[in-house]
């Protein structure tokens, strides 16, 4: 447990409280964490198709991403949450050390696809026919909560409860009374004390989570967390 002396000097961020008060206060830190599981993944892949031919270069990329696409759609992915539109076309040299020249390999044709799928147990089937059906490139894996802006709001939520039983608890451990909240933000303000924070954060688990990954896939637990930060006014 970590203590402020009464006097520590801070800069708050609240616009109507330019510095911190002469008068005796308390800086204070609350903090939670909500647990909840993974019911979204979304997934970066792609295709690289090198040929001399550009146009026979960029027919097969096309055709691979159609398929990826249909692949996407089979596992319940909905329009709205497929993004095929990026490609990029360069042309790919290659140093021969005999000659000392660089030689032309081909046209390299990339195209990219971003999706967000929502049935998230399908993930390691459509994960293994993305890669049957010809894409070569696996850019990024994220597990994601769709509740995730909801369940961020609780825990600030609680983190400024936290903050107030905080100050609380301090004005109890020493014997003096709190008059009143000076500033509160929701990062650390400019001070080189530390705040005065409870052992224990609050935290909860969501009990509306969805369903882990099977086997190889296995998502895990995802933790959400929040602070709060306060100067109140003491006697």
């Amino acid at each position: 447990m970590r203590y402020l002396p009464l006097l520590a000097a801070a800069l708050s961020f609240n616009v109507f409280a330019a510095s911190t008060p002469d008068a005796p206060h308390i800086y204070i830190q609350g903090q939670a964490q909500i647990t909840t599981v993974a019911d979204n993944v979304k997934l970066s892949v792609g295709i690289v198709e090198v040929d001399k031919d550009l146009m026979a270069a960029k027919q097969k990329a096309d055709t691979t991403m159609a398929k990826a696409i249909k692949l996407a759609k089979q596992a319940g992915v909905l329009d709205k949450d497929i993004n095929a539109g990026q490609i990029s076309i360069h042309r790919e040299n290659q140093y021969n050390r005999e000659t000392n020249k660089q030689e032309f390999v081909g046209f390299r044709v990339s195209r990219s696809l971003s999706l967000t799928l929502k049935q998230i147990d399908k993930y390691p089937q459509l994960l293994q026919n993305l890669v049957s059906g010809g894409i070569n490139e696996i850019n990024q894996t994220e597990f994601v909560s769709s509740r995730y802006q909801e369940l961020q709001q609780q825990a600030q939520k609680m983190a400024i409860k936290d903050a107030k039983s905080a100050a609380e608890e301090f004005a109890i451990d020493y014997d003096v009374k709190i008059k009143g909240l000076y500033s509160a933000s929701m990062s650390p303000m400019d001070t080189n004390a530390q705040p005065y924070m409870r052992v224990k954060m609050a935290s909860m688990a969501d009990t509306e989570s969805g369903s882990f990954v099977p086997d190889a896939y296995h998502a895990g637990e995802l933790v959400i967390t929040a602070s709060s930060y306060a100067i109140y006014l003491i006697k």
